[in-house]
């Protein structure tokens, strides 16, 4: 039977690929690519750019075959017999089977969207106190600085070309002092109290007319006009713009249920010994 050279060469591939699989052998021991490959995709993925890099993967390889060694030396020598030994590897073996078995668990009690988004409205509505907004305001400012040379009045004779109507924008972007905000026409965003400084807020606050202006006042960094572009009155933020927040809450929320289930059963069906209990924590000093 003839063999093409495509076919000869894609099996001399496959060959060469499984033979490389083995990254690092001795000892009676060995460790796999695939092995690696698993373990990095395990990884929170803010790790794996970090784990992937040629060092940390050598090291990563190194590390593994080093551990493997010396455990299969324990057994050679006979540590793995000494009963502290034995303990632990019980216990971590009881811990690997536990976690794995909660994991099975959550996997049987996951959600449907529906279900996840009915407690989600329920936690929402439940709880709205949880969700309130403070009153917002949105406003621009101009700033000229208190060390400037006739401040006051150089502000006093840009609010009058406001009041002509000058664009409030363009003389922030072109008269202002404040660098955070003179580019974006004065715009400082939506702030609630408590993120200015008081006199600042005082007069800002006391505003209510969209497009209204405030006479020339002075703070710690110099003399200001504020222009308020927007107000919103303290309330609750609706479910949209919490929903996924809350999402993410209640999917946690059901599949721990699962988790409170399950341990009720297992307690219900268990007999604690109320004496010994109370003469271990007489002797630990356990307190109520």
């Amino acid at each position: 039977m003839k063999i093409k050279w495509s076919t000869l060469a894609l099996m001399v591939s496959i060959s060469v690929t499984a033979q490389a699989q083995n990254l690092v052998s001795g000892y009676g021991v060995s460790v796999d690519a695939s092995e690696i490959r698993q373990q990095i995709e395990r990884s929170p993925d803010n790790t794996k750019d970090q784990m992937t890099k040629s060092d940390a993967v050598r090291a990563l390889v190194s590390n593994i075959h080093v551990r493997r060694v010396l455990a299969a030396d324990a057994v050679k020598s006979g540590i793995e017999q000494n009963p502290l030994v034995k303990e632990a590897i019980e216990k971590a073996r009881e811990r690997i089977l536990s976690d794995a078995m909660l994991e099975s668990i959550d996997q049987k009690n996951q959600p449907t969207l529906q279900d996840i988004e009915a407690y989600a409205r329920t936690s929402y509505n439940a709880n709205q106190g949880k969700f309130g907004e403070p009153e917002q305001v949105r406003a621009s400012h101009i700033l000229i600085r208190s060390g400037e040379s006739n401040a006051r009045e150089k502000l006093l004779e840009i609010h009058g070309q406001l009041k002509k109507g000058a664009d409030f924008a363009e003389m922030a972007r072109t008269r202002s002092q404040d660098p955070g905000s003179a580019s974006k026409g004065g715009d400082l965003g939506y702030f609630s109290r408590g993120r200015m400084i008081k006199n600042f807020e005082d007069v800002v606050f006391a505003m209510n007319k969209k497009g209204e202006l405030s006479e020339v006042f002075e703070s710690p960094f110099g003399f200001h006009i504020i222009q308020l572009t927007d107000k919103k009155a303290a309330g609750v933020k609706m479910f949209a713009e919490v929903k996924d927040q809350l999402m993410r809450e209640a999917q946690n929320a059901i599949v721990m249920q699962g988790r409170v289930k399950e341990r009720e059963r297992i307690l219900q069906g268990s007999k604690f010994d109320e004496g010994n209990l109370q003469t271990l924590e007489k002797s630990l000093g356990a307190k109520p």
